[in-house]
């Protein structure tokens, strides 16, 4: 790791996102490609300790090149991205199999180093969800102070959880204020890739880190998706149905879920998108 890389950053946050049980579709890591293929950046290293993987369930990917083949390695690898507002330190790679004490130590380790501003770890979750209609995105924090400042109810979830949890809840001892941001996926088009839910965890981000971020082709790309589903679902008359049921309880949700409380959540979000803090 080099250190330096991830010392006297401007205005940094860091992005983290976990191949596997905690990406749906590849949501939170294609997402993370795309933001490292968009701007200019700088390797500051990786975690690659192999005891931290099962190579029988986390495999060395083969690769070809010009000079030969290559062996990829399972690892967490760092890039800090120049995005012309702020740098970003980008942290990618599979959850690892092993040691998630140690692996969670060291990565907080590095993480501080870099003494952000923020840490949002991205997700993507399988949900019943319909692919036509908005993919729902849930900003969650365990941090008092990151709850005030982003207007974030106080997260009540108990239950299983993966390196996100571990890590976030870690981050609380150590004073590095951390959330993460999940996209729900419909469980019906689980196979990535899944622009649709790239696009909304993108608009989330761009909204916690105050910048704006060159989307590409990602929109594009999601409205085909979209379609492509719809002419899939509709040559199916049961998986039609299906996802009619689905829209029918979403759309219901919405209509009950329309309280106060979710009016006045849904203002201090626009709030922060204009760069204001909401009344106190």
């Amino acid at each position: 790791m080099n250190v330096s890389r991830l010392e006297n950053l401007r205005n940094p946050a860091v992005v983290v996102a976990f191949s596997g049980w905690n990406d749906a579709g590849n949501a939170a890591s294609d997402l993370l490609d795309h933001l490292m293929s968009a701007y200019p950046g700088t390797d500051a290293g990786s975690m690659d300790d192999e005891r931290f993987y099962d190579f029988q369930h986390t495999r060395p990917m083969l690769h070809r090149a010009a000079d030969g083949p290559w062996l990829e390695w399972p690892a967490m690898r760092f890039r800090v991205v120049h995005h012309p507002d702020r740098d970003i330190v980008v942290v990618l790679g599979p959850e690892p199999n092993l040691l998630w004490k140690t692996f969670a130590a060291q990565l907080i380790a590095r993480i501080k180093q870099v003494g952000p501003e923020i840490v949002v770890f991205l997700g993507a979750m399988l949900s019943d969800t319909p692919h036509s209609r908005p993919l729902p995105v849930g900003l969650y924090s365990g941090d008092p102070e990151v709850q005030r400042k982003l207007g974030l109810p106080a997260s009540d979830y108990t239950g299983p959880t993966g390196m996100v949890g571990v890590a976030s809840q870690l981050m609380i001892h150590e004073r590095i204020p951390a959330a993460s941001l999940w996209v729900s996926v419909p469980h019906y088009v689980s196979t990535p890739p899944n622009p649709k839910a790239q696009h909304a965890l993108l608009s989330e981000l761009e909204t916690i880190l105050g910048i704006e971020v060159e989307a590409a082709d990602i929109p594009e790309e999601a409205e085909k998706w979209s379609s492509a589903v719809d002419q899939l679902s509709q040559q199916d008359p049961d998986i039609a149905e299906y996802i009619e049921q689905l829209e029918e309880a979403r759309d219901q949700e919405e209509v009950e879920g329309a309280t106060g409380d979710t009016i006045a959540a849904e203002l201090e979000k626009f709030l922060r998108r204009q760069g204001d803090e909401p009344p106190r």
